[in-house]
């Protein structure tokens, strides 16, 4: 599931023709053109007019070139009222003729107002297609109230750890087809630089990108994939990956409760050819904390982190005020099976469980709101990358859960 962001894409008009002024060895009368445009977009349409955030829309796009065009990249570029990426239908290596072909692609969108063009890349040329300025459209709102997205909530389920009598307040079963990144999720994080995608500052490789997450059969699968890619910053990096955090239209934050994700990590480590590599070093999943919008003081609860050249040892920590933490070794692949990590953040400090089994306790806890964060980041500490012979890596989520009392 392939998505880049361009760095150098911007809606700028560009003319299919172009006249110039007559020169010495043109005759009189003769108009001397020059090709600006190879490639003709000659519809553009999207399947629902009116989407709401629920909603898969189709993108349409018919394209002609005046020759055969091998073309490097292609795509739907979308970008919201803040310019924030949300390209779809990335297609390497497209072949296109002069007969008209079809380029469609489809995805959800937080609601927000929105522009989409189509463009194309040879080399590392990128060219927009007219028409310009690019359609504009508006996503509507979803509705719903704190677990909006018509999922029904796990029937009588506790924390795995922590006692009873606590009220399910949140939730995400990844019991559908894709993420619900209109009403629960976001994919990019004030956690992050480069637009909340990219860190290279805090040893990341890689870029997040939306469509790395996948969801289906009840689960959410995140993959980084070794991949060149240019962010719309020009930053350029070698890796993509994906994030989840929980800030949708739904707004849900939470500065005390228990928290809990049933998770694989790092797995799925393969070379080009999709067979296993044995040295699974470079990967860096985690389930966390971060402040929310607006708030100005670290708020952070990591529930894990691993660094996958010594898998079976968790980091458990809180950043927040007192702060503390632990270091876990495991007696268990956490890359072989799903298991269940949480923490419990009361007002006198914060506990961490695996499996239900409380494994750590510390003094740390949040004094502010927070949002909820799965991700799959690359490491890019010398000796502990990814090998040369990775191409990918992945890492699955079950369910998020949130309870309060």
């Amino acid at each position: 599931m392939r998505q880049i962001l361009r760095a150098a894409i911007a809606p700028a008009a560009i003319a299919v023709l172009a006249i110039q002024g007559t020169a010495a060895a043109t005759p009189a009368g003769v108009v001397d053109y020059t090709v600006t445009n190879a490639v003709t977009l000659q519809a553009l349409g999207r399947d629902i007019q009116s989407p709401t955030a629920d909603q898969t829309i189709t993108f349409g796009a018919k394209l002609v070139a005046d020759s055969a065009k091998n073309l490097d990249e292609l795509v739907f570029v979308i970008r919201d009222a803040g310019d924030a990426n949300f390209d779809v239908g990335d297609r390497d290596g497209y072949q296109l003729g002069t007969s008209q072909q079809t380029l469609t692609a489809s995805r959800t969108l937080p609601a927000g107002t929105y522009r989409v063009w189509v463009a194309y890349r040879i080399g590392t040329t990128w060219t927009n297609l007219t028409p310009n300025p690019a359609q504009t459209f508006a996503v509507g709102s979803s509705g719903g109230g704190t677990n909006p997205g018509n999922e029904n909530p796990p029937s009588g389920a506790q924390p795995n750890g922590g006692g009873s009598g606590w009220n399910l307040r949140w939730w995400d079963e990844f019991s559908g087809t894709s993420v619900d990144w209109g009403t629960k999720w976001r994919g990019h994080s004030s956690a992050l630089a480069d637009a909340g995608r990219g860190n290279k500052n805090n040893q990341q490789l890689e870029y997040n990108l939306d469509r790395n997450c996948s969801e289906a059969n009840g689960v959410v699968t995140m993959t980084a994939k070794r991949e060149r890619y240019t962010a719309p910053s020009g930053q350029v990096y070698d890796w993509t990956s994906c994030l989840l955090t929980s800030i949708g239209t739904s707004g849900f934050t939470l500065k005390h409760g228990f928290i809990e994700s049933r998770a694989k990590l790092t797995f799925n480590v393969v070379d080009a050819g999709g067979n296993p590599v044995a040295d699974k070093r470079g990967f860096w999943p985690a389930f966390w904390t971060w402040q929310a919008d607006g708030v100005n003081t670290w708020q952070e609860t990591d529930v894990y982190e691993q660094y996958s050249d010594n898998p079976r040892r968790l980091y458990l920590t809180s950043h927040a005020n007192a702060g503390g933490g632990c270091q876990v070794d495991l007696d268990f692949d956490p890359g072989a099976d799903f298991h269940t990590y949480g923490a419990g953040i009361s007002a006198s400090g914060t506990t961490f469980y695996i499996d239900g089994r409380q494994v750590c306790s510390v003094a740390g806890t949040a004094s502010e709101n927070t949002n909820l964060i799965e991700d799959l980041y690359v490491y890019s500490r010398s000796g502990y990358q990814p090998v040369t012979a990775t191409v990918s890596a992945q890492k699955a989520v079950d369910y998020v859960r949130v309870w309060q009392r």
